[in-house]
């Protein structure tokens, strides 16, 4: 499946239904070119009552981030869920709650462009 771009309303249906990703996981942080990185989470899914699944965002024209090495992805706390943005042109996504102040999150990635797709859970 290919990734889907998002956009306000799209970023918010989906946010709603992962319930911002909260008590997920990060899986992996993939830098696929020095503009480009993907990350990707393990999370609750409501419309599917609740099952898991994963979701990656691939965050285009990366500016700015502050990325954490695989060794300590685990142990990241995601009780608050993630951050999701998308402006004119700019979108962030952020570990936290952390609207309008990305910047001060543990982990963000800031671009000019955000897509996701949804992948079966990975144990």
């Amino acid at each position: 499946m290919p990734v889907k771009p998002l956009n306000a309303q799209t970023l918010t249906a989906l946010l709603a239904r992962l319930d911002n990703a909260k008590h997920g996981e990060i899986r992996s942080i993939a830098p696929l070119s020095p503009t480009s990185i993907e990350i990707r989470f393990s999370v609750q899914d409501i419309a599917r009552g609740y099952d898991w699944i994963d979701v990656v965002f691939r965050i285009e024209g990366v500016r700015d981030a502050k990325l954490a090495s695989d060794n300590v992805l685990k142990s990241l706390d995601m009780s608050e869920g993630i951050t999701v943005e998308i402006g004119a042109n700019e979108c962030a996504l952020a570990l936290g709650s952390y609207s309008g102040s990305v910047h001060e999150a543990p982990l963000y990635i800031i671009g000019t462009s955000l897509g996701y797709e949804e992948l079966p859970f990975s144990a």
